[in-house]
């Protein structure tokens, strides 16, 4: 497995400086993962323990990381369930998206752009579970390229978002979005053919 850092679209800083470690989400992507789902999710708890354990310069094998399904990853350090940082694990086929925040709770996900569903299926999906606005613009997008890409770029922002409340996915409505009010959400830098989005409080 390699072990890349990722930065959000814009400039933003992927992670704070070391002078101020608190400031925002710190975002990894791991290459190389196994093909088996099950193994993919193994794969990916030991290189988040990897990178925390650097984080919080302690060895790995003294940081055990929960492995729930639908449940953010929970932190013992010598048998002690930690409080922060809080953190969060997305994978597709091959490759791992990683992050932990100290101030508060942070949600990623990555996918790669979806090339196969007919175009009115995504269509539909998108009117059930995005926000109605979020749908009516990619609706209106006539390349299928581009409705393509834009629809996995709207699906990881809602995904993250979703996380980062411990919302499971649920169809779109007011309270829904009044829950994922006030929070941050950017569009992460990952490779060619895929999406990326972190959502931090």
């Amino acid at each position: 497995m390699q072990i890349e850092h990722c930065a959000m679209e814009g400039g933003a800083l992927q992670s704070a400086p070391k002078s101020c470690p608190k400031s925002g989400p710190h975002l990894r992507l791991v290459h190389g993962l196994s093909r088996d789902r099950e193994q993919a999710r193994l794969q990916a708890r030991a290189a988040l323990r990897s990178c925390l354990a650097q984080e919080l310069a302690c060895p790995e094998q003294t940081l055990r990381i929960s492995n729930q399904r639908n449940q953010a990853p929970q932190l013992w350090l010598h048998g002690v369930k930690l409080e922060q940082p809080f953190c969060s694990i997305s994978h597709t086929p091959g490759l791992a998206l990683l992050a932990w925040h100290h101030a508060g709770p942070v949600g990623v996900d990555i996918q790669a752009v979806s090339r196969d569903a007919p175009r009115h299926e995504l269509q539909a999906v998108a009117q059930l579970f995005l926000a109605s606005n979020t749908a009516q613009v990619i609706e209106l997008i006539a390349h299928d390229a581009l409705f393509f890409e834009a629809f996995s770029r709207a699906w990881a922002a809602q995904e993250a978002r979703l996380k980062c409340t411990g919302i499971a996915l649920v169809e779109c409505n007011e309270a829904l979005q009044a829950s994922l009010a006030g929070m941050h959400c950017q569009p992460l830098m990952v490779p060619d053919g895929y999406a990326a989005a972190v959502a931090w409080r």
